[in-house]
C-alpha cells in the first residue's frame, strides 16, 4: 500500500503555480518597460543631447521586479542553473540523502532571505531611497521577498515530495 500525499500538498502547488505564472506576467511587462526605458533613454541622451533626470532610477526598480519574477518562475518551472556530478558517482540512497540535506539548506537559505527582505533590507538606518528620485526601494524589496517565498515553498514542496517519493519507492520494493 502506497503512502497517499495530503491533498492540501496538491492545494498548495496549485495556489504557488498560480502565483508563480503571475509572476512570469509581471516579469514579461517589466522586462518590456525596461527595454521601452532603455530605448528612451539611448534616444535622450545621445540624439537628443537631453538625458532624462531620473531614468536610472525607474531602471533599477525595473530590474528588482524582473529579478523577483525570474526567482519565482525560475524555481516553480526548474529553469535555474545546477550542476549535478553526483549521479555519476553515487547510488540512488546517497542521492536521496544528499538531495534532502541540499533541499534543507535551499529552505533555510530561501526562508533567511525572506525574512531578511521583509525584516532587515534597508538596514538599520531605513534610508533606502533611490539616487535622484528618491523613490523608497522598501515596497521592491517585498517584491523580492514575495519571489523569494514562491521558492521557499516550492523548496518545501519538494522536500516533501521527495519523502513520499522515498516512501512509495520503499513500499514498491517490498510488494516485488
Amino acid at each position: 500500500m502506497r503512502p497517499a500525499r495530503p491533498s492540501i500538498f496538491n492545494r498548495i502547488e496549485n495556489i504557488v503555480d498560480l502565483v508563480a505564472n503571475a509572476f512570469s506576467i509581471v516579469g514579461s511587462i517589466a522586462i518590456l518597460s525596461l527595454m521601452l526605458t532603455t530605448i528612451i533613454a539611448v534616444v535622450w541622451r545621445y540624439l537628443l543631447n537631453n538625458p532624462i533626470f531620473g531614468i536610472e532610477d525607474f531602471s533599477i526598480l525595473t530590474l528588482s521586479v524582473v529579478a523577483a519574477a525570474a526567482i519565482a518562475y525560475g524555481a516553480r518551472k526548474d529553469a535555474h542553473v545546477s550542476v549535478d556530478l553526483i549521479t555519476h558517482f553515487a547510488n540512488k540512497r546517497v542521492l536521496h540523502v544528499v538531495d534532502v540535506i541540499m533541499r534543507v539548506f535551499v529552505v533555510g537559505m530561501t526562508g533567511f532571505a525572506t525574512y531578511a527582505l521583509t525584516r532587515q533590507a534597508c538596514g538599520l538606518e531605513h534610508a533606502c531611497i533611490t539616487e535622484n528620485l528618491s523613490v523608497e526601494h522598501r515596497p521592491f524589496y517585498y517584491i523580492l521577498a514575495a519571489g523569494m517565498a514562491i521558492y521557499f515553498l516550492h523548496s518545501v514542496l519538494e522536500l516533501v515530495n521527495s519523502f513520499f517519493d522515498q516512501a512509495q519507492n520503499s513500499t514498491e520494493k517490498e510488494v516485488e
